[in-house]
């Protein structure tokens, strides 16, 4: 075990108040009765939204902030309202004894008992859905609710999961309460409450603290701003303990492929794997290089992953990178079908292609629409970038007049996923319309929500908007991943098109992203996962899609003569 290295306390830390109290707490590891409050700087999503927050720390321990429940509600609010755009979020708190309650808009609630150190819900899902949702579970976002593109409301439906019930004791994770004033860390409100439904990460560096949007691009100078700290390598023995139980405690709630993986307890599972002393390591370095190891290593999903290093160690140390077995074949693969393609394509491949009778669409991931573009206004070109507008201009060739194409090919061969709102429409489009369904492994509930796109731009949901008038084929391979083997699972489902090629990568769950209390950003497959409905259950489709038709070698994939001959002869 490192040396504890003792910090001095952070230069915009201005104002450290004394305040004592008596703690109604239920651990015995407070050896003083006294709080420290700290008022710092707060960044709000971007570097330019700057206000203040005041922390509060258990005695000496000034590394693992606090915050009170009213900076929590307030928070949460409005995160919801200015990063999600939710405007229709609300919370109402009561406080009754040791007991603190946050009900939504919704009517559903999160019942916080600052004696047993728990967070319960007699609906998860149900409190943590968006306000503008019809079902129990989201798949669209308000970016995702356009022109053009609509829930069929009559085929969405939803089951409701069961009561969870967070047991932080369990994890030796202390919630304050004294009096009427209540206390969580900041790492736990950022892991339980904005981490998954949000994809915001509430960060801090001992000087300011952080309300970060995984990915965002306003994120990328925020994080700048995270980094320009001093690293500091040596935790102090009470950050380490406290931050691999808040690991194990993300672990255990919110990995969505434990089952698949043997795991009951990750604390148990770090000790078999030789992990747990390295992952509870003063010395930041080790413990950055154990996390790696076991997300890149151990779990390889491909879906989760270190992500970036912890301020303590800066933006550009080098950290310990092994890959396993399903890793290493996927960039295996990718390489393979990538080279094939590019002998055919060496200018890079068109996203739409005619061959004969055949049209070929090609995309490699699915690239959001900016909110701003309206094709009704200004309809895509062969050179649109995004993934709907590929589409829609694809559609428009195979449908316009005296049109020669009878069969369509959408080439997903190297597309590693990307946008779930746009797979939805690329499957509405397709089918006339598509369902996508998500399911809760956490609480067994699950949204089946269908959709309809308008394919041909004329303001109307009609038997037009489809490409059922075609023979339908999706060409996919290993590299085939995430919404990239969500797409072929749910035409082969319909029975409206064939799968060619080779069996699609698999990857059901959603990411989602958490931080660790020292620092480190992290990904992990959620207990959100995508799958499809057929004669009403559901079925997975991690373990990837099997083709009706096999095609075994890659530069059989994009020779594009041979290959519509091929097809032409399948019928």
């Amino acid at each position: 075990m490192g040396r504890v290295f003792h910090r001095k306390i952070p230069v915009l830390i201005v104002v450290i108040t004394l305040i004592t109290v008596t703690f109604l707490c239920s651990c015995e590891n407070f050896s003083k009765d006294t709080l420290r409050s700290a008022e710092v700087p707060l960044y709000f999503y971007a570097i330019d939204q700057q206000d203040d927050i005041t922390l509060y720390f258990v005695d000496d321990n000034l590394d693992i902030p606090y915050i009170d429940i009213d900076t929590v509600e307030g928070l949460i609010e409005r995160i919801y309202h200015e990063i999600n755009e939710d405007n229709g979020y609300s919370l109402d708190v009561t406080k009754k004894g040791s007991l603190v309650t946050f009900t939504r808009d919704n009517h559903y609630y999160m019942n916080i008992d600052f004696d047993k150190d728990t967070f319960g819900f007699k609906d998860f899902d149900a409190f943590f859905v968006p306000s503008w949702s019809r079902t129990i579970m989201d798949v669209l976002s308000p970016d995702g609710v356009f022109d053009g593109f609509i829930i069929s409301e009559d085929s969405s439906y939803s089951r409701y999961g069961s009561e969870v019930v967070i047991d932080l004791k369990k994890y030796g994770i202390d919630l304050i309460a004294n009096g009427g004033n209540y206390y969580i860390p900041l790492q736990t409100v950022s892991d339980i409450l904005l981490a998954l439904p949000c994809y915001v990460l509430l960060l801090y560096n001992e000087e300011s603290v952080f309300v970060y949007k995984y990915g965002s691009e306003a994120g990328k100078d925020l994080l700048k701003k995270w980094y320009e700290v001093e690293p500091a390598t040596e935790k102090s023995e009470a950050l380490s303990e406290f931050s691999y139980n808040e690991l194990c405690m993300v672990m255990d709630y919110y990995y969505g492929l434990k089952e698949f993986h043997g795991i009951d307890s990750f604390d148990e599972f770090f000790t078999e794997v030789a992990l747990k002393d390295a992952l509870k390591s003063q010395d930041s370095a080790i413990g950055a290089n154990a996390l790696s190891v076991l997300l890149d290593l151990y779990i390889d999903d491909s879906h989760s992953g270190y992500t970036l290093n912890s301020w303590r160690l800066g933006m550009d140390t080098e950290v310990e990178s092994k890959y396993g077995y399903s890793s290493l074949s996927k960039y295996e693969s990718s390489m393979k079908y990538y080279q094939a393609r590019m002998e055919f394509f060496p200018e890079g491949v068109p996203g739409y292609q005619e061959v004969g009778n055949t049209a070929y669409i090609t995309f490699d991931s699915f690239l959001s629409k900016d909110k701003d573009v309206d094709y009704y206004k200004e309809p895509p070109t062969e050179d649109t970038e995004d993934t709907i507008g590929l589409f829609l201009y694809a559609y428009s060739r195979i449908t316009r007049d005296n049109s020669q194409i009878e069969n369509v090919v959408f080439d997903v061969s190297l597309n590693g996923g990307g946008d779930t709102v746009t797979a939805s429409y690329i499957i509405s489009l397709i089918l006339g319309e598509g369902s996508v369904c998500i399911q809760d492994t956490l609480t067994g509930a699950y949204a089946n929500e269908s959709f309809r796109a308008d394919a041909n731009l004329d303001g109307k949901y009609d038997e037009k908007d489809s490409l059922l008038d075609y023979n339908l084929y999706c060409l996919t391979s290993p590299s085939s991943f995430s919404c990239g083997n969500l797409m072929p699972s749910v035409l082969k489902s319909s029975g409206r098109a064939r799968i060619i090629g080779e069996q699609s990568g698999g990857g059901a769950c959603v990411v989602m992203p958490f931080s660790t209390a020292d620092g480190t950003i992290l990904q992990i497959s959620s207990p959100n996962r995508l799958s499809y409905m057929k004669n009403g259950s559901i079925y997975d489709i991690d373990q990837g899609i099997e083709p009706d038709y096999v095609i075994d070698k890659p530069e059989h994939f994009y020779d594009r003569a041979k290959l519509t001959n091929y097809i032409n002869s399948l019928y």
